[in-house]
């Protein structure tokens, strides 16, 4: 295992981060925060919608439930026993381009914590019953984000059909259902086999723990998983030139039309500087509107990334969204933001809309990532697709440097940027397009071709292992406890934990818990 630091920054909200590498390729990335007691454990992977085959829509998603059903020593839901004895939370999500696992646990759980995330990347169980039950909870993730809400679909992911040409950015990252249900399990291992490798995941700590230790820990849960071959990552650069589509939809119920209006854009892998330009172009215009050649200003609503900004590497968008007011046509609402972005290209930008954007921003992002869980999500995104996990706390500083010059030319890079528009219009009948760039045919699906070459092993171990036991270093942080009954029953226990400094916030007695 090799182990590097990076220079101590000179903000001590962003302390020292501390990376290393084992032998079978998983990245470390620890961010030690010694005065909070519980501690946030996050396995970024380097697999998204967008690592997709054509046969494969929905596959990445789909996964991700399945990782939570069980390994080979903690099978058949038991993943969630020890987060339930220690008041603890885990998730999991889908992106473009990773799909992060993570969990916050008090500070003792952390072994039990890296112990589980180990066992489902060295092996994870896979079973008819499991994909069924994960395959119906898809089912009703899709009818509840995308059926059965007004706009179902807006502007994600309806909108990359409208902006882009390639497959893998361009197609429904939630997938078909109907295709989803003849998933097979030897689909599932192949996929796991292709993507859940140590060497495509970083493993990020932030919170209370000992740096040292923690490297021993780790070593010792992750160090034995066998290295597998990593497959390259996507080609994502879309064709140049040509300009994108309209996409119409349409949906009864609804009280006025929705338009999305995309655009081509480097992401920060390209030009980082750039995109935070275009982040206060998109502040900007959530701001200000977007104003005609006639003064009439639209409102408007924009951002950068179809999951928030530094959330993907190129292509990405700029995406300016609204409902239109009566009468009003989707064409003038792309002229109105058209004509918006030409004038800022020209120079009509002031320094005081600039200013209030920056700040804005800056405390969007310091509230958003305030709690462990965010930050190491983040930390291990931001390494993941930039190899740069400093730039969650250089934000705010680069924030402050975006002038009236840089926002000028991100705006003319926009005016020239290929685009799509999304519509969705009121109408007696719900109307989406049909899926585009499957390889499925009338009355069946097309095998997918495997990923594994004949002869290739398939997953490693597959033994249970020893479950470790709650880290007894975590009780003697706990000074002194109270248990009572209050009178119409409610059991109330409260403990004393020395290692918060809960003092600044007047706290007498710093935490209760009722049960």
């Amino acid at each position: 295992m090799t182990t590097r630091r990076n220079p101590t920054a000179e903000d001590p909200s962003g302390p020292e981060l501390v990376r290393a590498v084992l032998s079978n390729g998983l990245r470390i990335l620890l961010a030690p925060v010694p005065e909070v007691p519980r501690v946030a454990v996050c396995v970024t992977y380097g697999v998204g919608f967008r690592s997709e085959r054509p046969g494969e829509e929905g596959l990445a998603h789909l996964f991700e439930h399945l990782m939570f059903r069980g390994s080979a020593s903690l099978p058949d839901g038991r993943f969630y026993e020890h987060l339930r004895r220690l008041g603890s939370e885990a998730n999991g999500t889908t992106h473009q381009d990773y799909t992060d696992y993570y969990q916050v646990v008090p500070s003792a759980g952390l072994e039990l914590a890296l112990f589980s995330e180990a066992d489902r990347m060295r092996a994870p169980r896979f079973t008819a019953r499991g994909l069924a039950e994960q395959i119906a909870g898809v089912e009703a993730e899709i009818r509840e984000r995308t059926l059965d809400r007004p706009y179902g679909g807006f502007p994600w992911p309806l909108l990359p059909q409208a902006l882009y040409r390639l497959h893998r950015n361009a197609h429904d990252g939630y997938g078909d259902i109907a295709r989803l249900k003849q998933v097979t399990l030897q689909e599932c291992a192949d996929f796991f086999d292709a993507h859940y490798a140590p060497g495509n995941a970083v493993l990020t700590l932030a919170g209370g723990f000992d740096p040292q230790k923690a490297l021993l820990l780790v070593e010792r849960h992750f160090g034995g998983i066998p290295p597998r071959p990593c497959l390259p990552s996507p080609e994502l650069d879309e064709p140049a030139g040509g300009t994108g589509t309209t996409l119409t939809c349409a949906e009864p119920g609804i009280p006025a039309t929705a338009v999305a209006l995309g655009f081509h854009l480097p992401g920060p892998d390209r030009e980082v500087n750039r995109y935070l330009a275009t982040v206060v172009i998109a502040g900007m215009l959530s701001g200000n509107g977007a104003a005609d050649a006639t003064g009439r200003v639209w409102k408007a609503s924009g951002s950068c990334g179809f999951f928030g900004p530094f959330d993907a590497v190129s292509p990405d968008a700029l995406i300016v969204a609204g409902l239109l007011p009566g009468g009003a046509t989707p064409e003038e609402f792309t002229a109105a933001v058209r004509w918006t972005l030409e004038r800022w290209a020209g120079g009509d930008v002031t320094v005081s809309d600039v200013e209030t954007v920056r700040g804005r921003l800056s405390v969007e992002h310091a509230r958003n990532h305030s709690d462990l869980g965010a930050r190491s999500r983040a930390l291990g995104r931001l390494e993941h697709l930039y190899r740069h996990a400093e730039l969650l706390d250089e934000i705010p500083e680069r924030l402050a440097t975006v002038s009236t010059h840089d926002v000028t030319d991100a705006a003319r890079a926009l005016a020239t940027a290929r685009h799509g528009l999304l519509v969705i219009d009121p109408a007696p009948v719900r109307r989406r397009p049909v899926a585009s760039g499957m390889p499925e045919k009338q009355g069946g699906r097309q095998p997918r071709r495997p990923y594994r070459a004949p002869g290739r092993p398939v997953r490693g171990d597959q033994q249970p292992y020893p479950i470790p036991l709650l880290g007894k270093h975590g009780r003697a942080a706990f000074r002194s406890a109270r248990d009572e009954v209050l009178p119409h029953g409610l059991r109330v226990s409260a403990v004393e934990d020395s290692r918060g400094r809960w003092s600044r916030h007047g706290c007498g007695f710093p935490s209760a818990h009722s049960a």
